[in-house]
């Protein structure tokens, strides 16, 4: 890859993580009022989810961890009612500075030196134990076992709601097979995704259908009765209180599947114009657009299948 093609990817990963940071530090500013809105907090949740993935696609180590641990303190406020101070609003602050210190010293000439980052990383590390300690203290009057995670509150009616969400993308499905509708589809299956936001095995579950509905290769004849079917039912096994129990299908996991191994390195080779194709059907045209999608849709495993996939074409293709 050339040094001009590496600047332009990093370039891209800045723009999405300021837009990020913005978020952070516009609802940072009176963190008291944003914990009155629950969108808001789970905003402020995705905003680091979103920093870290980036940064672990490519590569800047201590930006993801600084984001994990941000984003370890905002999982707790989300899914636990804690009565925030000035103290705890102070070191949210503090933890965001840290994460904005390190992007912007990757925007410095000579960039973001693992060994410099890395005595960042060591010098905030207590800093955080100490602040999700407090945050873990103040959930049910007490700290919890370190690690324990608290049982996130399942929304009254949530089979119904579910079933609600589920009509639209019946429609989508309906209206035929369009880069549009696939679009559209997705989009719908965010609103699911915030639907159970924090319950984990929901939100695998959701992430795997979006997976299987962005793939251009699934036919919506086949994609239909198997999502349609298998989110009905998990709507069902939440409001029953098994979530713990949701595993997407086998059908479900091989549909998904393909949409990875779309873009994964081949184990033989393969014409590049098949995978640009299929990405052209999917992706958005703007390249900014394209990352905040691809950080959104795929797990860290996956974007770094992706990672080594597009540095191995752009070297092939600029020889």
């Amino acid at each position: 890859m050339s040094s001009e093609q590496e600047e332009r990817i990093k370039r891209l990963f800045i723009l999405e993580a300021e837009e990020h940071l913005q978020t952070l530090e516009n609802l940072l500013v009176d963190l008291k009022a944003t914990m009155e809105d629950s969108e808001s907090v789970n905003e402020m949740y995705r905003a680091a989810h979103s920093v870290k993935g980036g940064a672990a696609m490519l590569g800047f180590k201590s930006v993801n961890k600084i984001a994990h641990r941000l984003e370890d303190c905002f999982k707790i406020i989300k899914d636990n009612r804690v009565e925030i101070d000035n103290n705890i609003e102070s070191k949210f602050v503090k933890g965001y500075d840290v994460l904005k210190e390190l992007v912007e010293k990757i925007q410095d000439p000579y960039g973001l030196r693992d060994e410099e980052g890395e005595e960042i990383v060591k010098g905030a590390l207590p800093f955080f134990e100490d602040l999700e300690n407090e945050l873990n203290s103040l959930v049910g009057g007490g700290k919890p076992a370190k690690g324990a995670a608290s049982k996130p509150k399942i929304p009254a009616n949530f089979a119904a709601k579910v079933k609600g969400e589920l009509k639209p993308i019946l429609q989508f499905f309906k209206q035929g097979e369009s880069p549009a509708t696939r679009k559209q589809l997705v989009a719908a299956s965010d609103r699911l995704l915030k639907l159970g936001a924090g319950i984990e095995k929901w939100e695998s579950l959701i992430e795997t259908a979006k997976r299987a509905m962005a793939n251009s290769k699934n036919s919506y004849k086949v994609l239909a009765p198997v999502i349609i079917k298998e989110i009905n039912q998990a709507g069902e096994v939440v409001q029953a209180g098994k979530a713990a129990s949701l595993t997407p299908s086998k059908n479900l996991q091989k549909l998904a599947g393909s949409a990875a191994k779309e873009t994964a390195p081949a184990a033989t080779p393969a014409p590049a114009a098949k995978p640009a194709a299929a990405a052209q059907a999917t992706l958005p045209k703007e390249p900014k657009d394209a990352v905040r999608l691809l950080i959104k849709t795929y797990n860290k495993k996956e974007l770094q299948a992706i990672a080594k996939y597009l540095v191995n074409h752009v070297k092939k293709s600029s020889k």
